[in-house]
């Protein structure tokens, strides 16, 4: 009785300490759809275009909050959200997440941020460059995350969410060019002139790291080495975007003094689609990019 009695203690004590809000003995595997991508020791944070969610209506939302369940990340940036109403069920769904839609564009594939509430605090989200059409179809989404552990804050950033101009060609490579130098502009003049340095820019960029110099569309990130990192650089030769091999267009970018929380840390493109044999048809076209940061 009292080697019994003695393990119970000891069990509650380490899910006591565990930043998870899920019991792992729940009966919840069960109904797993994907693998379990987040950490107790890691700030989890991914980008996931969910290509005009939702692209079979309910079940696509069943499907996508299981998913979200499964993966157990503390915060996801979204993007292509069709019908915020579906968007609504989507939290519903998910008691352990708080979230947010954009407002603009009006119609159609708006972004938005799903967050673990025990974990995570956001300031009220705001688009940036909303008169600015031609760079930026989708406004980019900003707010400010505190990661917190036990009341303390252990990890604070301004993130951007971004959904830049699709397809190949000059005039729409041209586009992702304005976009990406207003973000320097933006984010060298509001949050490294601040008190706190820390930015992450992530989303569908729709652009490759590796182009050749004369055609790619990042070099005023890429040339600035002392400001600025995309640590998706890290998988170039991988795709983020199913059917077109070596199509990395979802990029997690930070400035320079997130090097700090994110030393140890690992990138990854989550290949859903081998796991969950609907993924194409129900939920997207791309693969989320996660990162790690080891601030636990």
């Amino acid at each position: 009785m009292y080697r019994i009695t003695l393990i119970l203690f000891f069990t509650l004590l380490l899910s006591n300490c565990s930043k998870r809000s899920v019991d792992p003995a729940s009966g919840e595997d069960q109904n797993r759809l994907v693998n379990k991508y987040g950490t107790d020791l890691t700030f989890d944070l991914a980008t996931w275009n969910v290509e005009q969610f939702p692209l079979q209506d309910r079940s696509t939302v069943a499907y996508l909050a299981q998913m979200i369940k499964d993966m157990d990340l503390d915060l996801i940036a979204l993007q292509e959200i069709n019908d915020t109403g579906y968007f609504n069920s989507l939290l519903d769904s998910l008691p352990d997440y708080a979230g947010y839609a954009s407002a603009l564009p009006s119609d159609f594939l708006k972004l938005a941020i799903i967050y673990k509430k025990n974990l995570v605090s956001i300031t009220t989200p705001v688009q940036i460059y909303t008169d600015d059409w031609y760079a930026f179809p989708r406004p980019p989404l900003v707010t400010y995350v505190r990661v917190k552990k036990e009341d303390q804050t252990v990890f604070d950033f301004t993130l951007i969410i971004n959904h830049l101009k699709a397809f190949s060609g000059t005039e729409n490579e041209q586009r992702r060019r304005d976009a990406c130098e207003k973000l320097n502009y933006y984010i060298s003049n509001n949050v490294l002139n601040s008190d706190d340095r820390d930015c992450i820019s992530l989303g569908d960029f729709n652009d490759q790291l590796d182009d050749p110099v004369v055609e790619n569309v990042f070099n005023i990130f890429l040339d600035d080495s002392l400001n600025f990192k995309f640590l998706t650089e890290s998988l170039l030769g991988q795709a983020s975007y199913i059917g077109i091999d070596n199509s990395l267009i979802d990029h997690v970018l930070i400035s320079s003094d997130v090097n700090t929380e994110y030393e140890g840390g690992t990138t990854e493109i989550l290949y859903l689609e081998k796991e969950f044999d609907r993924y194409t048809t129900h939920i997207s076209d791309h693969r989320p990019v996660l990162s790690r940061f080891p601030v636990f």
